[in-house]
């Protein structure tokens, strides 16, 4: 596998950092859908959420997360090269995700995330292929969080 250029890889670091600020803040849907190119796919299967499909596939999920809960904190680690092909990076990372629902439930995960990322036209890089993975074993609170959806 050749070796990922050092300005890309820090390019996806950031950005898969940035989904986590997007994510936990709670607020700002375009901003959020901001790291994601408009064909993406997000697949959350492994851990019990739903398949989605482009920009409008990620508002439908995440607008009602923003809306239910009060909290959310993502903290991200070890991140790893996984490939690089000249124009497509992927990296993987560590996340301890928590929230606190507006119902009063909570939830925290260990997970992987996987992001592919290509560059857009103005040279930003994005997201267009995103799975999470379990590292331990999934909280049933998960899925009565978000399982609905």
């Amino acid at each position: 596998m050749p070796q990922m250029p050092v300005d890309v890889r820090t390019a996806i670091e950031r950005l898969m950092i940035e989904y986590c600020y997007n994510v936990d803040a709670l607020e700002n849907m375009d901003r959020f859908l901001s790291v994601f190119t408009d064909d993406c796919v997000a697949d959350l299967s492994a851990i019990g959420l739903p398949l989605m499909h482009g920009h409008d596939g990620l508002r439908g999920f995440f607008e009602p997360v923003f809306a239910d809960m009060t909290h959310h904190f993502h903290f991200i680690s070890n991140f790893r090269e996984e490939s690089w092909e000249g124009t497509v990076g992927t990296m993987t990372a560590y996340v301890i995700g928590m929230g606190a629902a507006k119902d009063g439930n909570t939830v925290e995960v260990q997970v992987k995330y996987r992001m592919e990322c290509v560059q857009d036209d103005s040279g930003a890089w994005k997201c267009r292929h995103y799975t999470i993975t379990p590292m331990m074993p999934m909280p049933g609170s998960l899925d009565e969080i978000h399982g609905d959806r």
